[in-house]
């Protein structure tokens, strides 16, 4: 049987692919920062391509913005076509011309597109004009450009014209960038004013309660009220309730450190089986007082680039909290690499949690500690704020729980 015979595919033989600059990396990050590639066609660009197009008195004008294969258009006039590949685009030619304007009359007279598939197909170009889009850090990063299927070429007044409109489209992804940044300001002052009236309300409760316990039991003992054993007792149970006040201002403290640096600490190599080690025995006392064994698993080579004192309170959150629900149990902390990712659990063998309660777990305006399995007092704090040193380090966090036999917290970070 005579084997089927391939169809010949088509060479362009004069064809000139656009040259990919030195810089195209930064060029590149520098355009992924506007975040605006594949989102939705907005009026003020499109306004601005209609504009070119009557000005030029061209049937096609596009806004492009050259990602790293492709050119996608963010206007387009007089064109259904939403992209085109980068390797055959005259306006990838256009931000590596070292000239303000890059015009083509005739693409059938150039050899650099005789061939061009744009050329040889749709949509037919045979004239072109391209002003780059340049931003104020001075990349390129696409272009603003009029084409038609006859040859043609553009008079001053109509290139002074595209220029100024090439202004006015940086000028308006520079609006929509800020725009952009204003809102997630918006959003995060939000967030922190959220946060503070929350910490407002439990220091309310959780500071001012103790406190005032422990003055009246001062008071009573000063006027001889209370008997030695009801002294005794009162200032036992007082002594529970300053213990979680003392571990919700340690909380606080580090929260506000946090808040006070924002995105601004250094990273440095941190030995997590050390770590965790210095951890335990600083949870020393409390584990022996509910019989609980604590277990460092953490592989003897495993270090992580991290901030060192939010992975101390993280770590000293979620002991604390196995603590709190396990007795005579084990407190298990375990961490591996898996390819490019460090995987951190802290899992215990106490009394676990019903479903509703995983969900609130770190919700702060419906969250309500629970009381521990030795009577210990909290504010739920401890876990919500653990969560945004979490986030903020660029991690991620699982719980899983079984009533009766016990929680694992997993935590997952980019090594």
């Amino acid at each position: 049987m005579p084997k089927k015979k391939e169809p010949l595919k088509q060479i362009h033989l004069f064809m000139v692919p656009p040259q990919i600059p030195l810089d195209d990396n930064r060029r590149l990050k520098e355009l992924y920062r506007y975040e605006v590639l594949d989102t939705s066609y907005e009026d003020e660009f499109n306004d601005v391509v209609q504009l070119a197009a009557t000005i030029c008195k061209t049937p096609i004008a596009l806004i492009s913005l050259i990602d790293a294969n492709r050119q996608w258009f963010k206007a387009r006039y007089g064109l259904d076509m939403k992209e085109f590949p980068r390797d055959i685009s005259f306006c990838g030619h256009t931000i590596t011309s070292n000239t303000a304007i890059f015009e083509i009359t005739d693409a059938t007279q150039d050899e650099r597109f005789i061939d061009n598939p744009l050329v040889i197909g749709e949509p037919y170009i045979r004239f072109y004009t391209g002003v780059p889009l340049i931003n104020s850090n001075g990349f390129k990063v696409g272009t603003i450009s009029v084409m038609d299927t006859k040859p043609g070429e553009l008079n001053e007044e109509q290139i002074f014209t595209l220029q100024t409109l090439a202004r006015q489209v940086v000028k308006l992804l520079d609006q929509n960038l800020l725009n952009k940044q204003l809102e997630q300001q918006q959003e995060k002052l939000q967030q922190q004013m959220e946060m503070q009236n929350r910490i407002l309300s439990i220091i309310a409760h959780d500071v001012r309660n103790p406190i005032g316990a422990v003055k009246s039991i001062i008071e009573l003992n000063a006027r001889k009220i209370l008997s030695q054993h009801d002294s005794v007792e009162l200032m036992n149970m007082a002594g529970k309730q300053i213990d979680g006040t003392v571990e919700l201002l340690n909380n606080l403290v580090d929260w506000g450190s946090m808040q006070m640096r924002g995105q601004g600490f250094e990273k440095e190599k941190v030995h997590m089986r050390t770590l965790v080690s210095n951890m335990f025995k600083s949870f020393e006392v409390m584990a022996s007082l509910k019989s609980n064994i604590m277990v460092n698993l953490v592989d003897e080579d495993l270090f992580i680039k991290s901030e060192i004192n939010s992975m101390r309170f993280i770590l000293r959150n979620l002991i604390s909290n196995a603590n709190k629900f396990t007795k005579e149990g084990v407190i298990t902390v375990y961490a591996h690499k898996e390819d490019k990712e460090i995987m951190l659990s802290v899992s215990d063998t106490g009394v676990g949690m019903t479903e509703e309660i995983k969900a609130k777990l770190f919700d702060g305006e419906h969250y309500q500690s629970t009381t521990g399995t030795g009577d210990e007092k909290g504010s739920g704090l401890g876990l919500i704020l653990t969560k945004d040193f979490i986030h903020m380090l660029g991690g991620t966090i699982k719980v899983e729980s079984t009533i009766d036999k016990g929680t694992s917290v997993y935590l997952y970070f980019n090594d």
